[in-house]
């Protein structure tokens, strides 16, 4: 569904002992402020680079 609806990758925080088996990489010019670089891991769906600041929806700081 993610790459249907035109996504170019996905992206996760976590382990990658667990994530790896899936072809979730370490990529050093992708980042996410806060996370270490070894456990931030995407998976890029097409060839293009894989480098920027991702940040998270506006949605991910609702308190109520």
């Amino acid at each position: 569904m993610l790459r249907a609806s035109g996504a170019k990758g996905y992206a996760l925080a976590g382990g990658p002992d667990f994530s790896e088996r899936f072809g979730f990489r370490s990529h050093p010019d992708l980042i996410l402020e806060g996370v270490p670089q070894e456990n931030f891991l995407a998976l890029p769906f097409g060839e293009e680079d894989t480098r920027g600041v991702v940040v998270f929806h506006e949605g991910f700081n609702a308190t109520e």
